[in-house]
């Protein structure tokens, strides 16, 4: 699977919808965006804290409402001549999505979403299927899957020295999570001790070819990129030719 970080985020404003469009147009199997709460409990696509690195101003988004934040261009910090891009809603993005493909919902905020989240799910239009939630925070997933264990939710690991898979292992059986993301380019034993154990793979942010092959020859499920048109028409090119 080929999913387009934060929608195709190389050529159009990260989390928009128009980079979500965009994904879609270049053939990505799923959409991965970042999302939080805000002050009205309305869940928006963001990545930061605040607002000041895509928006151009500061404004904290746990403390705001959504109207507040609606009147906001989150398409400042993209070079290009765009139209204003607001900071969509779960909602808007849900259904931007076909029905053969997916999303991988990336909480960026603690287990306090989940709630608010599930609703959102509940009264949507996409089967649970589609929907894959992704987070750093452990409890985040354990909160999700105590809830909603009929939906896939992966542990998110930032591999920055030599890992203990034991323990990852263990980890991801007490949150109950169905897979491990990681950021991991070098280690294919990471890779097949996580997919031995019955758990999903998924790699990030991989805008490379060689490494994205790599990474799929040792079992990755997905791999995560900016580039979701170039990795598709490149692992084309390779494997119908």
């Amino acid at each position: 699977m080929i999913v387009a970080h934060r929608g195709a985020s190389d050529d159009a404003p990260e989390n928009t919808l128009e980079a979500f469009h965009l994904a879609w147009l270049q053939n990505a199997d799923a959409i991965e965006g970042d999302f939080r709460l805000t002050k009205d409990e309305q869940i928006v696509c963001i990545h930061d804290e605040d607002t000041s690195r895509t928006c151009g101003k500061k404004l904290i988004v746990a403390e705001c409402t959504y109207a507040e934040l609606s009147q906001l261009d989150a398409s400042k910090h993209f070079k290009g001549d765009l139209a204003p891009q607001s900071i969509p809603l779960l909602g808007e993005v849900f259904k931007t999505i076909p029905n053969n493909k997916g999303i991988y919902i990336e909480i960026k905020c603690g287990p306090e979403i989940v709630p608010t989240l599930i609703n959102s799910i509940v009264n949507s239009n996409l089967r649970k299927e589609q929907i894959s939630i992704i987070a750093f925070d452990n409890q985040v997933i354990k909160a999700f899957k105590l809830i909603a264990p009929d939906i896939k939710a992966h542990w998110l690991y930032d591999v920055e020295e030599p890992v203990n898979s034991h323990e990852l292992l263990d980890s991801l059986r007490d949150i109950k999570a169905d897979g491990l993301g990681s950021n991991n380019k070098n280690s294919q034993e990471l890779v097949k001790s996580i997919t031995k154990a019955g758990f999903e793979y998924h790699s990030w942010t991989i805008d490379d070819i060689q490494i994205a092959e790599q990474l799929l020859k040792w079992g990755a499920t997905s791999i995560t990129t900016n580039k979701p048109g170039y990795l598709r028409q490149q692992l084309s090119i390779k494997y119908t030719s």
